[in-house]
């Protein structure tokens, strides 16, 4: 098990991606679109929400991975349970496995059945989202001035994903590359 901070090589996951998201070719870059590509209807693959997860899931330790997230437009991102919803409609919440943070309409929120409105310092260009499994802890931060943005508590059981979610045509989220360990 690993019990030190570790910068996740996060990988994006195309047989989870809604089809009319794009992947960048080394899957580290996502982009909504408004057309829809013909895909097979795989049963891990978002079907209504434009979402999409990583490679791979966790179920243990510490970790943290950077988005890019500069510019406007509708994202979301955070980590959700392997077992949560993906096929029709249904809310997104840490009642339901997600727990996760949005910009919409230049507000950023938390993703929840309340969608409290979150007010970070500034607006960040890179979010950390910050993985603590055995500690029940999802954070994330202004990835340059580590400014906290907002703090979620849970109690994991079973495989926990990196969640993305952008649902405003042309937005992109990009991953930044990993790093040596911190």
């Amino acid at each position: 098990m690993k019990v030190y901070r570790e910068k996740e090589d996060v990988i994006l996951d195309p047989d989870t991606a809604h089809p009319s998201l794009t992947l960048s070719k080394d899957r580290r870059s996502v982009t909504a679109t408004n057309t829809r590509l013909a895909l097979a209807n795989d049963p891990e693959r978002f079907d209504i929400y434009s979402c999409l997860l990583s490679s791979d899931g966790y179920i243990s330790g510490m970790r943290y991975w950077d988005m890019e997230v500069a510019g406007t437009g509708g994202w979301a991102l955070g980590v959700t349970k392997e077992s949560a919803s993906r096929k029709g409609w249904f809310n997104f919440s840490p009642e339901q496995g997600t727990w996760a943070i949005q910009l919409s309409v230049g507000q950023y929120r938390e993703v929840t059945t309340d969608w409290s409105p979150l007010d970070p310092p500034k607006s960040p260009s890179k979010i950390r989202v910050y993985l603590d499994y055995e500690g029940g802890v999802v954070c994330f931060y202004d990835a340059d001035t580590m400014a906290p943005i907002h703090v979620f508590t849970s109690s994991f059981k079973g495989k926990i994903y990196p969640f993305f979610w952008v649902w405003s045509v042309g937005t992109s989220l990009r991953l930044y590359p990993p790093a040596t360990l911190q």
